[in-house]
Parts: structure tokens; C-alpha cells; sequence
């Protein structure tokens, strides 16, 4: 059976604009954010800072926050789109806000994974997150921990790519430009497998504790990765 993939990109607040390798998942490849334009982008936040500060194309933007980390240009731009769609005939608008209150015990980026999760009942899904890594360490933990989350929750099975060195999928998936790169891979729980090519410890591996997937690394430009009934994080 052939499934669907679709792309969703999220713009966090971190300080990893995005890393050269690629990750190429059913025909669908990451991108580089200021070569391309988007039809929607999803901003947790601070995310529309970079977004905007990077001047990357887009046709809509979902933005959810508290408007905690946003600066000066992004306030403006939020109160202007407001304005903007209050006085036009149309219905349609560029921005769509989710606007959250500031004492809430979850993050801005989980509100947005669940909207996503809403609405991937009849495909797979391929996420790409940039600036989610970096900066406070217990946001990247708990930006980390959502996705894996939201992976494990999808009915569909799917990937999410955090742009700096985080990949977290229940799909199989090729790294290309991978250039000889040392990574390590993990699975969620106490016991899962995989099967890796294309890597200085190739094959099929049982992992049954933490460390049984630590310190390998790629041969050349690529790399496949394919879980087994696990979903499996991998770092680089």
C-alpha cells in the first residue's frame, strides 16, 4: 500500500538555522528555507522572528504563542495583519493566530503539533523544524520530547527533522550528504530495532538499552535508516 507524506514546516525560536545534510523521506526532501517558498508555514512563537528577519516566501502562516519572544518587527507585523483583516471584504488572510495565554504549563510548539495531529488521519507525516534547537536547554529537551511525542501519536507513522542534528521517525528514511557524519541512534522505551546501511556498523540491531546505539558512523553521502515497529531518534 502506497501512503501519502505531507510536509508541514515549523519555524521555532532556537538558534539552529539549518544543517547541510539532507532527509529524503518517500520522494519528499528537506529543504533550505532560503531557497524555496512555502504554501504554509507554522510559527511557534519567537519562530516568526526568524521567519521574518530571514525574509523566507511564503503564502500563510499558523502562528501560536503568548507573545513572550517576540520582537519589535513581529508584534508589528501580528498587530498590522490584524488590522489588515479586520478592514478587508475578504475572508481569506495570510496569518491565522492561535494566541495562547502566558501561564500555561505546555509550549507554544506543542499547540501546533497538535493541530497537525488533527488532521493527519490519511497520511504520513514529514516535519521539518528549524530553529528548534539551541538556546535554552530545557526548551530543546522539552521541543525534543514533544515531537516524539507527536511521532509516536501519529496514526500513520511519520518523521520530524529538527534542523542542527535531531531526527525522530517510526518511517524509513535515507540521510543524503551525510559525508562520512558520526551519529548515534536511540529508541523510545526500553527495547526496539532497526536496520542501517550505508554506515560503519551496518544491518539489523536489537537496542535494549540507551548506549547499544552510540558512536557510528556514515561511509559516504548516504544513509538508510529504516525502524522496525520503534520509533527511533537519531543524533548527529
Amino acid at each position: 500500500m502506497n501512503l501519502k507524506i505531507k510536509k508541514y514546516v515549523i519555524f521555532l525560536n532556537g538558534f539552529h538555522e539549518f544543517s547541510p545534510i539532507k532527509v529524503l523521506c518517500y520522494k519528499i526532501k528537506s529543504t533550505d528555507f532560503k531557497k524555496n517558498h512555502f504554501d504554509t508555514l507554522y510559527a511557534a512563537d519567537g519562530g516568526l522572528n526568524h521567519i521574518l528577519q530571514n525574509k523566507v516566501s511564503y503564502q500563510n502562516i499558523i502562528w501560536s504563542g503568548d507573545s513572550d519572544s517576540l520582537n519589535n518587527k513581529s508584534k508589528k507585523y501580528l498587530d498590522n495583519s490584524s488590522l489588515s483583516y479586520n478592514n478587508q471584504k475578504s475572508k481569506s488572510s495570510p496569518l491565522e493566530k492561535i494566541l495562547l495565554v502566558k501561564n500555561k504549563n505546555f509550549n507554544d510548539f506543542s499547540v501546533l503539533l497538535d493541530r497537525i495531529l488533527k488532521e493527519a488521519t490519511d497520511h504520513q507525516v514529514f516535519l521539518e523544524v528549524f530553529y528548534g534547537l539551541g538556546g535554552r536547554r530545557d526548551h530543546e529537551v522539552a521541543n525534543i520530547l514533544e515531537a516524539e511525542r507527536f511521532i509516536c501519536q501519529l496514526p500513520l507513522g511519520g518523521i520530524c527533522y529538527f534542523h542542527g542534528g535531531v531526527i525522530i521517525s517510526s518511517v524509513e528514511f535515507e540521510i543524503l550528504k551525510a559525508n562520512k557524519m558520526l551519529f548515534s541512534v536511540f529508541i523510545r522505551g526500553t527495547r526496539g530495532s532497526l536496520e542501517i546501511s550505508g554506515a560503519e556498523f551496518n544491518g539489523h540491531f536489537l537496542l535494549e538499552r540507551p548506549s547499544h546505539g552510540l558512536s557510528n558512523k556514515a561511509l559516504g553521502q548516504k544513509l538508510l535508516i529504516k525502524p522496525i515497529e520503534s520509533v527511533i531518534s537519531v543524533y548527529f
